[in-house]
């Protein structure tokens, strides 16, 4: 019976893994850039800017810009936002050599958008927010709920609940900082994962999930290009 989760691996081994064994992370980062470089350039850094650009807007999402519940993990406010989402993502790559690619690309997308949904209900209609860091929340999540099943040593485990804290407790200390959309993340990512445990003889299931949420995020993202490309 095929599994969608690997054996265990040491870091040592997955340390010089990313560019050959993390092909999905690998993408999304080079995305995540070339929407910030290329795209926020054109349409600006401003609020209306972050809009044009796919953000997160209620009262857009609410008249039917069903899209930016995708896109909007590919916006971002400023360079170190996106400087410290990418940081965090590239450093979680392990995720997607246990787990696979497209199972890895499912968790991603699935828990940025139920952040972002979670986030729409609570945030008023008028305000913007962006960035990647429900769906990363999602693949932090994802490499806990592996620690925990033994995928990953005691001492990763350690580091991850460390960190869990840190960035809970600096998230609720800021008002400028949309803890809903990680707390919504978090918790997808732990539920998805251990459903890619338990339910291990479904890999097929998993992988079809995962290109269709990268189809669906496309789709997204160029219903936001091609205006702007006209």
């Amino acid at each position: 019976m095929t599994s969608p989760v690997r054996r265990r691996r040491s870091w040592q081994t997955v340390g010089n893994t990313f560019g050959r064994q993390a092909p999905a992370t690998t993408i999304l980062i080079l995305v995540n850039v070339f929407w910030y470089v290329v795209i926020e350039s054109i349409t600006g850094r401003g609020v209306y800017g972050l809009v044009g650009a796919g953000a997160m807007f209620g009262s857009g999402v609410e008249a039917g810009q069903w899209y930016r519940l995708f896109t909007a993990m590919f916006v971002h406010i400023s360079i170190i936002h996106i400087g410290l989402n990418m940081i965090s993502l590239a450093s979680l790559y392990v995720v997607e050599v246990i787990i696979g690619s497209w199972p890895f690309v499912f968790v991603y997308f699935l828990s940025g958008f139920v952040g972002n949904v979670v986030g729409l209900w609570l945030l008023p209609g008028y305000e913007v927010a962006a960035g990647a860091s429900g769906a990363i929340f999602g693949i932090f999540a994802a490499a806990l709920a592996l620690s925990f099943r033994g995928y990953l040593n005691k001492s990763a485990r350690n580091q991850l609940l460390i960190l869990l804290v840190i960035n809970l407790v600096y998230g609720f200390s800021s008002a400028a900082i949309d803890n809903t959309a990680h707390i919504g993340g978090l918790i997808t990512g732990i539920l998805m994962t251990l459903g890619l445990i338990r339910w291990a003889r479904y890999r097929r299931l998993f992988q079809g999930l995962g290109m269709v949420s990268a189809a669906v995020a496309v789709v997204a993202l160029l219903w936001v290009l091609v205006p702007l490309m006209a």
